[in-house]
């Protein structure tokens, strides 16, 4: 009775991830140039999100290092905007997700200590799992030997 339960979880699983797959949206080229275009000259938390929306299947290569030197402008350099993203996350978990996956190495060390600076002692009270998940993602951000580059030394 066990083994039959298992295979069928099993089964359920491997159907799951086959539509998943199928449904999955490609990146075409038009959506891949608009993307690169607009990546990394986001202003706001409402443009990342936007953008996210529109073009979340294109997120790899050049596209995804905009989205990485954005999200770390936003952080290091408008904390103000914090609130902003903190409603965006909440209703959206894929959007944090996505957030979170681009606060990466690619950030500078002084971007990096500013944003933990920030999560530590400007963190709004109802943004605080936020400010923790951020603080622990940089900290889970291998250092970078040269210095030049974002580092779990915070």
């Amino acid at each position: 009775m066990r083994s039959t339960v298992l295979l069928f979880a099993l089964l359920f699983l491997i159907n799951v991830t086959a539509l998943v797959r199928e449904t999955a949206k490609p990146c075409t080229k038009e959506e891949a140039i608009r993307a690169e275009t607009e990546a990394s000259s986001l202003a706001n938390w409402a443009d990342v999100h936007g953008s996210f929306k529109r073009f979340a299947q294109c997120d790899d290569g050049a596209i995804g290092e905009g989205y990485s030197s954005a999200v770390a402008r936003l952080l290091s350099d408008n904390w103000n905007s914090v609130d902003q993203l903190n409603h965006l996350v909440l209703n959206d978990k894929a959007f944090e997700k996505f957030i979170l996956h681009h606060v990466d190495e690619l950030m500078s060390p002084a971007q990096a200590q500013k944003i933990v600076d920030n999560a530590y002692t400007h963190c709004p009270i109802h943004a605080s799992r936020l400010c923790k998940a951020l603080i622990t993602r940089i900290k889970q951000i291998p250092a970078d030997p040269s210095g030049t580059k974002g580092g779990g030394a915070y």
